[in-house]
């Protein structure tokens, strides 16, 4: 069994939201090539938010169905342009009901897929973030407000996987699935690296960044942590091996 990463899929909803002003040919069917090639039934996929241009529920399910059709048992990140997520996880259980692949999500909780389990959040971007391009594909401005919030927020999903592995009658790999980047090509820690690298996971994986902001992010080991930054053009527009068992 495999586990991948893959975010910002900016799927169009039903507000056919394209991609092409950004230079995203076609999209996303160069990405649903490569997912249907590289991925099996039984691998496992996170999808590291920035799923739709849905600002609500009832434009969210042809995307939801679109990520339901690819191969693999899939978990689900917020991020910041994930406008239909609501904040229930309730509600947000019963609108992914009748999609059976997509298993799991993050949110003040961690799920247990596979021989893993995966915690995490959307975060923030962080006060020692460095500029970035704006833009509509750009960096979020810093907001400490949001980056207390989710800080505690990603506390909790750790605290859950915790837990999680307590119960499990089998050993368990760790690893944390996030949008934002939970730290920087400058390596200067922040209030969302310190808990994760704690956590130890082996991989963390992060989306958000595109284009000339790719660059910012932090990728390879940083305390025994492997930091992959698996956004759609990142990733060049396929699934990122991120482990395997």
């Amino acid at each position: 069994m495999r586990l991948f990463g893959i975010g910002d899929t900016h799927l169009p909803s039903t507000r056919q939201k394209d991609m092409h002003r950004f230079g995203w040919t076609d999209h996303p069917l160069p990405l649903q090539r490569a997912w249907d090639e590289r991925v099996r039934p039984e691998d496992a996929v996170i999808v590291a938010g920035d799923i739709s241009w849905a600002t609500r529920t009832t434009e969210v399910m042809e995307d939801l169905a679109w990520l339901d059709a690819r191969p693999g048992r899939k978990v689900l990140v917020r991020g910041n342009h994930d406008y239909w997520w609501g904040d229930s996880a309730s509600k947000l259980r019963k609108l992914l009901e009748p999609f059976r692949t997509l298993e799991g999500f993050l949110h003040n909780n961690a799920v247990v897929l596979g021989p893993w389990v995966i915690a995490g959040t959307r975060l923030w971007t962080a006060p020692e973030a460095p500029p970035m391009p704006g833009g509509e594909m750009g960096d979020e401005p810093i907001d400490a407000g949001y980056v207390e919030r989710e800080t505690r927020r990603l506390a909790t999903s750790l605290e859950d996987a915790r837990k999680k592995e307590q119960q499990s009658p089998t050993p368990l790999t760790r690893i944390v699935a996030v949008h934002f980047p939970p730290v920087y090509a400058n390596e200067r820690a922040t209030a969302f690296s310190d808990p994760i690298e704690a956590f130890a996971p082996k991989v963390c994986v992060y989306g958000h960044l595109h284009a000339g902001g790719i660059a910012a992010g932090f990728t390879g080991e940083r305390a025994g942590v492997r930091y992959v930054l698996a956004s759609c053009d990142a990733a060049g527009f396929a699934p990122m091996l991120l482990d395997e068992r």
